[in-house]
């Protein structure tokens, strides 16, 4: 953290003013023993924050959830397919130099 840390004898006589503090975005508060540093007190949004799984960068976006189906597995296959052909033509109807992955002829 840079800076010492506060006794823990300290930081006991002053813990709620320093939970205050942190939970309205104050800086993280550095607690110890012997002027080494054995705990950080941070605030709950920030907790979270840290202990949030993260995402992998390379697993690109994904769908997360439950999916109800309102149609028959044949029209989900139609709709997919019209879709697809949607999107054919309006990338066949952009021009070359405005793609970011011109088509090699």
């Amino acid at each position: 953290m840079g800076r010492r840390p506060l006794p823990v004898s300290e930081a006991r006589r002053r813990l709620s003013a320093l939970v205050e503090r942190v939970a309205r975005g104050g800086s993280p508060v550095p607690i110890g023993r012997y002027g080494r540093e054995r705990a950080v007190l941070i605030g709950a949004e920030e907790y979270a924050r840290l202990t949030v799984p993260r995402r992998r960068a390379k697993s690109g976006m994904s769908l997360e959830g439950t999916l109800t189906l309102t149609c028959s597995p044949t029209e989900l296959i139609a709709e997919s397919r019209r879709l697809g052909e949607l999107w054919l033509t309006a990338l066949d109807a952009t021009p070359a130099r405005s793609r970011r992955h011109p088509r090699r002829r």
